[in-house]
């Protein structure tokens, strides 16, 4: 079906194809009505003459438009026009996070946890509307200038993902394998944590530039998800970071027990990697008794230390005895024995106790004793320590501050440098203890600024506010500060101009936007005029201070000069001087036209008939003239009315006006 040119729901104007999948065309259109350009999804024809599909495509799509997210590409309008069942969406001029993959090679730890995070936030709002996208993957990320991540294709993935999408189906959805879930790949139940399972396979791709499994057929491909574990993205590309790679592992784990249960808690995980890029976040497994468990503990006895073993919760010795039944005499004989050498040995292990006793104390009166002689020395010898008071150092230079207080014995210890928008490059921010703490220990810990953070501000204009604010606060940390304008060539919503951009400015700072209120117009609610005559429909809408173009068409069935057709139906929303087409009848009639009162004895050459059909200009007419009678009569085609001038050698004699 050819659609370049075609105009679909009135409004939708079809300008180039821009993309094809496996089930839909996607296709660059100006929307008419809001004055921007759009991408439009189109279903294939093979897949629209299913009204099941289409039915499950139109819902999918109506649950994808409810999103409303920074992360994920807008959904404007859902509808069909004429069989044609098409998705209006945000119009992305940008490159897939795979066409990034394959031109930049493995990403820094930082950059993919960053990707990561935006992509998670956009699953974590989409699966609060329990919408599961099921068909993760870069191909399906779409990335601006900025490295500002938008997820697409929701609705689409979920609708294909039928009960007989198993592994025996997969030559029809060749470009997903490699990133589906076990369970996904075995056509079993998906949910919000396949997903996950797919974005942990596209952190891998993003971390070593390379896919966890691949094979020759789609099949294998399946299987190794199914099957085996995947080579630790670290041992691909030793620059990936220790929390980054248990991320990987923990989202791409087999068990959906063992995954992340919900992108909310995988975001958790990502946050920390991102702030603390050197620690593991794997914590160490509970100890297989932890203290509080109920076990036995035997009673501690004098037993031989050959026999005293460490509790394994409170790690204190604890006796174990053995108990030996005797049966004979031999045997008692034995257990007499037994009992002599354990008193010897107890008595061992008094003596040993004793002497550690005695070690101990021994050394505490040493120490005791130092420490006293210490502080006698001090008291008798120097006197007590001198009580200093803190000085104020903050906003002093650290190196000035330095220079000038360890010379009177103070030590000056810089715990923290951060950026600041008060102090600048190496003034002091904050100081412990304060100033006029009074103190015998002449340490200052400060904290040092680093001067003023300054970040490049993106150009924004002709974004949606939404998304610009996104870029500049969320993404650069800037404050934006809106400004409305009406504007007659910006839609409603887009930025027309910012009073930064291409420059750097300090973090934290504000960014005026102005921002397009529309063109300010009123808004007109459309009024059927359909079965109206012309005049009466062109006053009606021109009342309602439309512009109104008249088209005619052909109706056997409808009086001439009706409505017949009006290009905007009745209760659309155009705004005030926006053009309306109609359509009006106007369908050919023969008339024929008898005029009486011919002068008796008018010779026919003497007499012409001039003849006027619907305003036009007087034209001679072939009529039949009728001596007897004294009377002509002519045959004319036309639409609404006819005029008439009978002339007697030239003389006007009668005049007149027919309708047809």
């Amino acid at each position: 079906m050819e659609l370049i040119g075609k105009i679909l729901a009135g409004r939708y104007e079809i300008i180039e194809k821009v993309g094809e999948g496996g089930m839909a065309y996607v296709y660059k259109a100006r929307d008419n009505l809001l004055n921007r350009y759009v991408a439009v999804k189109i279903l294939k024809e093979e897949f629209s003459k299913d009204e099941v599909f289409v039915k499950r495509f139109r819902t999918e799509a109506q649950s994808a438009a409810s999103l409303i997210h920074p992360n994920i590409v807008s959904v404007f309008d859902v509808g069909e026009d004429k069989g044609v069942s098409y998705i209006v969406m945000e119009l992305l001029e940008s490159k897939t996070l795979k066409d990034y993959i394959e031109a930049k090679g493995p990403l820094s730890s930082e950059l993919t946890l960053k990707i990561a995070t935006q992509i998670a936030s956009a699953l974590e709002a989409a699966h609060k509307a329990h919408i599961v996208h099921r068909d993760i993957k870069p191909q399906n990320i779409i990335l601006n200038q900025n490295l500002v991540a938008k997820v697409t294709d929701f609705g689409i993935a979920k609708v294909t993902n039928t009960s007989s999408a198993t592994i025996t189906s997969f030559g029809k959805t060749m470009g997903s394998v490699h990133y589906f879930s076990p369970e996904h790949a075995k056509g079993g139940y998906t949910d919000a944590k396949s997903d996950l399972y797919s974005l942990g396979v596209v952190m891998y791709e993003m971390a070593t530039g390379k896919l966890p499994f691949d094979a020759e057929s789609a099949v294998s491909v399946a299987l190794k998800h199914i099957q085996e574990d995947p080579v630790e993205p670290i041992k691909v590309n030793p620059n990936v970071s220790k929390p980054l790679n248990e991320i990987i592992l923990k989202a791409m784990e087999k068990s959906t027990a063992k995954r992340y249960q919900t992108a909310t808690e995988m975001l958790t995980d990502i946050s920390i990697a991102l702030s603390k890029p050197t620690n593991s976040l794997v914590s160490r497994p509970a100890s297989s008794i932890e203290a509080g468990d109920t076990q036995v503990i035997p009673v501690l006895n004098d037993v031989p230390e050959e026999n005293v073993v460490p509790n394994v919760r409170t790690r204190q010795t604890t006796g174990r005895t053995a108990y030996t039944p005797a049966h004979s005499r031999e045997a008692k004989v034995v257990d007499e024995e037994k009992k002599q050498d354990n008193l010897e040995d107890v008595k061992k292990a008094k003596k040993k106790k004793m002497i550690m006793i005695f070690s101990i104390v021994a050394v505490v009166v040493i120490i005791v004793g130092i420490l006293f002689g210490y502080f006698i020395k001090k008291i008798i010898g120097n006197g007590a320590e001198e009580e200093v008071e803190i000085p104020y150092v903050i906003g002093r230079n650290i190196d000035e501050v330095i220079e000038q207080y360890e010379k009177l014995g103070y030590t000056i210890n810089q715990t923290k440098t951060d950026y600041s928008s008060e102090y600048d490059e190496g003034e002091i921010m904050s100081q412990d203890p304060e100033a006029g703490t009074k103190t015998t220990n002449k340490t200052i810990n400060v904290e040092v600024s680093r001067g003023t953070r300054m970040v490049a501000v993106t150009n924004v204009e002709g974004k949606d506010i939404k998304v610009a604010r996104y870029e500049l606060e969320n993404t650069l940390g800037f404050v934006v500060e809106e400004v409305e304008q009406t504007s007659d060539t910006v839609a409603a919503g887009l930025v027309i101009s910012q009073d930064y951009k291409d420059v750097e400015r300090p973090y934290g700072s504000v960014i005026k936007l102005t921002v397009s209120s529309g063109d300010g117009k009123e808004q007109i609610v459309v009024p059927s005029v359909i079965g109206m005559s012309e005049q009466e429909a062109r006053s009606t809408l021109e009342d309602k201070k439309l512009k109104v173009e008249v088209e005619y068409g052909e109706d056997e069935s409808k009086s001439n000069g009706t409505v017949l057709a009006q290009s905007y139906p009745q209760n659309s929303v155009l705004k005030e001087g926006d053009l309306i087409t109609i359509t009006v009848n106007r369908r050919i009639v023969n008339k024929t036209v008898t005029v009486n009162g011919i002068p008796e004895g008018t010779a026919q050459s003497d007499i012409t008939v001039r003849v006027s059909v619907d305003g036009g200009a007087l034209n001679n007419t072939t009529f039949t003239y009728d001596e007897e009678n004294h009377s002509i009569s002519f045959t004319i085609n036309g639409y609404e009315k006819l005029t008439y001038n009978i002339l007697v050698n030239d003389s006007l004699i009668k005049s007149g006006e027919e309708n047809f």
